[in-house]
């Protein structure tokens, strides 16, 4: 007896065809992975890449490596951005604490990016770690202003001969949606991540009393939502909770 072909299988790989993997869109970030316990994780993928490709110029000059660049939700409400052995992790909040459906403005999530990659360099919160971070912001709002040019860079994704398609699958709309409100708002964004901890240089001792006031405020702002060593362990996901596309 001859068994007819099970076509079931068949029918359903054509009304569920596997998505085409999404790469980094940055060679210097390895992986990127978003929380899949979460049934718009696609979403918070896509927003993670925006935010890669957006900050990937600065990647570039800075030589800066990442290995993972993750999506977590850690029980502190304050804690939005962490940096593990100096790049080997970089995990950042994307929800509001209050409600995992809402997501950051794109403008505060690459403020905490940007925070984050300084720790690369730089492990405490001191005035080089502030200077250096100011650069990276002011060379940020130059890029995107379109102030300056990046050297020639360009994204993985936009070199010759990339396999992914975008129209394939991903959000494609969402993704089209985060791109027009990427548009220059980071400017007024990232500013409550810390605003701008420079000290002016002044002799008038009651301003630079304030300065010096105002720097250290930022400082402990920053320590409240940056990590200390004591939450790493509890915030950081573990590989079986990401959904994480690797990089060839």
């Amino acid at each position: 007896m001859v068994r007819p072909a099970n076509t079931s299988k068949e029918s359903r790989r054509k009304k569920n065809p596997p998505q085409p993997e999404k790469p980094s869109p940055v060679s210097s970030i390895s992986r990127i992975g978003s929380l899949k316990r979460y049934p718009d994780k696609d979403y918070a993928n896509s927003l993670l890449h925006q935010v890669a490709k957006l900050v990937a110029p600065i990647i570039h000059e800075n030589n800066f490596k990442v290995g993972n660049l993750c999506e977590m939700f850690p029980k502190n409400p304050n804690l939005l951005g962490l940096n593990v052995n100096r790049g080997q992790k970089i995990l950042i909040r994307l929800r509001y604490h209050s409600n995992d459906r809402l997501f950051y403005p794109l403008g505060d999530i690459i403020g905490t990016f940007l925070h984050e990659l300084t720790h690369n360099l730089y492990g405490a919160h001191d005035e080089k770690f502030y200077k250096f971070l100011d650069g990276l912001k002011t060379r940020f709002e130059e890029i995107q202003s379109g102030q300056t040019t990046t050297s020639g860079y360009r994204c993985e994704e936009e070199k010759l001969g990339s396999g992914y398609n975008p129209s394939g699958g991903y959000v494609s709309v969402k993704e089209k949606r985060i791109k027009e409100l990427s548009k220059l708002k980071y400017k007024a964004e990232v500013r409550k991540l810390g605003g701008d901890g420079r000290i002016s240089k002044t002799t008038d001792p009651r301003k630079l009393r304030e300065a010096m006031l105002q720097a250290a405020e930022r400082r402990l702002k920053d320590n409240k939502w940056c990590h200390s060593n004591s939450e790493v362990t509890e915030a950081e996901p573990s590989r079986e909770e990401l959904d994480i596309e690797e990089v060839e």
